[in-house]
């Protein structure tokens, strides 16, 4: 699953859990191993040239999942960006493991974290269309959440 995907779904836990960082982070660890069981995007391990697809698409979901958390706390009232933050942490913690190999040569999780984290992936190269379309919907629902409600008239 995009480390965006992960990011957002992070925010919305942070949200729903406002006085309750810690919960946040745990709801968030638990959510991206749930997400990362359903079918995502994600390439062939040993074909040719999957680790150069998968490196350019990284690189843009990186970018994303940066400007998603940005824009997350950015747009998250004072007393809650603890829980926003603390949600989305939990939410991207597992996917730390990708670029610290890839820039530090480490995996910085021990070996049942790393099994399971492995386990839970049903990944093909066929769904990025889907990986995408997650992406954006749950953009468009943090959006429709953020604006603010317009207030109906009363009836006579």
């Amino acid at each position: 699953m995009f480390v965006t995907s992960h990011v957002l779904v992070g925010r919305i836990i942070g949200r729903a859990l406002p006085d309750r960082p810690l919960t946040a982070f745990a709801v968030g660890v638990v959510s991206h191993l749930a997400m990362d069981a359903t079918p995502h995007w994600g390439t062939a391990k040993g074909s040719p040239g999957s680790h150069e697809e998968f490196l350019r698409i990284a690189r843009r979901d990186g970018i994303a999942g940066l400007v998603a958390i940005a824009a997350s706390v950015a747009a998250t009232p004072p007393p809650a960006r603890r829980a926003v933050l603390a949600g989305i942490a939990g939410g991207a913690l597992l996917d730390l493991d990708k670029p610290l190999e890839h820039f530090l040569g480490v995996n910085p999780f021990p070996e049942w974290a790393k099994r399971l984290h492995t386990a839970v992936q049903r990944e093909s190269p066929r769904r990025l269309p889907y990986e995408v379309a997650v992406a954006i919907a749950l953009s468009c629902t943090i959006a429709a959440r953020a604006r603010p409600r317009r207030s109906r008239p009363s009836s006579p």
